[in-house]
């Protein structure tokens, strides 16, 4: 009788276990129907215009992506430039802000956060090839609007929780839970004003909170797609 429990177990286990890989996959192949990933899985690279909304003030910024994996990200502000880029493999910044004149190579561990902005498919696309745990974690409202929540743990041991709208299929906020320096920091990504660009679809607005308060407001303008990019763009910065 005891065998009998245990089998019975088993089997309802690997049913419910199942049940779970498919809704995950259910919610993941919508989620991409709605976004059109599949046509930007066949994007070479991306231009994206628009400003920032920080602390008063307000910072026209340019955003280059290009596959397989470089980065690049500029701004003015009253005369004075700010260039973070990503080749791939090693990363720098030139911030006067901070008051660098030359380049600075970008530590380790921020590098990660580099790499997976240069991922022009995101986190959730081919999840298992880039060695994440990925598991639905059930429905969770946010701001009124019922959500999937999708559970993602990185092949480097950091948390991003993706929240996307039952409805529509669009992604509408992420929390991340990110090891920096050895301690974690933890911070909220809204996004809305969707708009399509041969129909992919983009956020035209990400709010970026921290404990709760608005950090940056990031205003998406315009988005270019396969836009002939030099890789020389992606490599260390010259200095003026």
């Amino acid at each position: 009788m005891k065998k009998l429990s245990y089998l019975l177990l088993s089997v309802v286990m690997l049913f419910t276990s199942a049940i779970s890989a498919q809704s995950l996959n259910d919610v993941l192949k919508d989620h991409f129907e709605a976004t059109g990933q599949k046509k930007l899985s066949k994007v070479n690279s991306m231009v994206t215009y628009g400003k920032i909304n920080q602390m008063g003030m307000e910072i026209p910024f340019t955003q280059y992506a290009m596959r397989p994996a470089s980065f690049r990200v500029e701004g003015t502000f009253q005369g004075l430039s700010f260039i973070q880029t990503f080749n791939g493999t090693e990363g720098w910044t030139l911030n006067p802000f901070a008051g660098q004149t030359e380049p600075q190579p970008i530590p380790a561990d921020q590098l990660k956060l580099l790499k997976l902005q240069a991922d022009m498919d995101g986190i959730l696309w081919n999840w298992e090839e880039k060695g994440s745990k990925v598991t639905l974690e059930g429905n969770e409202d946010v701001e009124g609007t019922s959500c999937y929540k999708i559970k993602v743990i990185t092949a480097d041991g950091d948390t991003y929780t993706y929240f996307i709208d039952s409805d529509s299929y669009m992604l509408i906020r992420t929390n991340s839970k990110v090891t920096m320096s050895g301690a974690e920091v933890e911070s909220d990504t809204y996004y809305s004003n969707y708009m399509v660009v041969n129909e992919i679809a983009f956020p035209g607005n990400i709010t970026n909170k921290y404990n709760g308060a608005t950090g940056e407001v990031i205003i998406v303008e315009k988005v270019e797609l396969d836009k002939e990019l030099d890789k020389a763009l992606f490599e260390k910065p010259a200095t003026n």
